[in-house]
């Protein structure tokens, strides 16, 4: 089993998503190192990836597909994300969520999202006040 871990980042009420070079959007994140705990790996797949420092407010869900488990946190950053390996960033709200193409994981994530969006939005207020 491949473990990866993904970051969903709020900002206010949205949230980034990173387009790959397939076209398809991603929340950013990457492999889990050895010796690597989930949340480690997601902080240096972030700052290579996007090059900012992010806090983790804690853990999101879990989806497997195939061989791949991914976990995700739910996080924040003051920095503004560069664009280092994904083709492209954007700051979207979930209502926004539909008018773009998810990785399959992505997609699961998203309508989770979705239905805890307001326990979320919450839970970012208070780490951000």
């Amino acid at each position: 089993m491949i473990k990866v871990t993904a970051a969903i980042i709020l900002k206010g009420n949205k949230f980034l998503i990173a387009k790959r070079k397939n076209g398809k959007w991603e929340f950013p994140g990457g492999r889990v190192e050895k010796g690597e705990s989930y949340e480690e790996c997601l902080k240096r797949e972030i700052r290579e990836e996007l090059d900012i420092h992010i806090n983790i407010l804690k853990s999101f869900t879990i989806v497997s597909r195939g061989n791949i488990e991914l976990h995700t946190y739910i996080a924040i950053c003051k920095d503004e994300p560069v664009a280092k390996e994904h083709e492209e960033l954007k700051w979207i709200s979930i209502g926004e969520a539909d008018n773009y193409e998810f990785m399959p994981p992505d997609k699961k994530i998203i309508r989770e999202l979705d239905e805890k969006w307001s326990e979320i939005i919450q839970l970012s207020k208070t780490y951000t006040q």
